[in-house]
């Protein structure tokens, strides 16, 4: 009986440590997206700012993302 809770204990513990791994690697990737939608959103202000200044350059249209 002893045996059987002592298997049940190492199960939970390394359920619990399963789960916390997966955890903290889904809040570094949510991290990581936000952080690359941010540069996007950057380089796209950038993109539509020098499309402004500059309407000549861009005959085709704005740059995708502009309004």
């Amino acid at each position: 009986m002893r045996s059987l809770q002592r298997a049940v204990l190492l199960r939970a513990a390394t359920a619990v440590l399963v789960l916390g791994g997966a955890v903290g690697v889904h809040v570094q990737v949510g991290h990581a997206l936000a952080r690359r939608g941010a540069e996007r959103a950057e380089r796209e202000a950038v993109a539509c700012a020098e499309a402004a200044r500059h309407p000549d350059l861009f005959e085709a249209g704005w740059p995708a993302g502009c309004r």
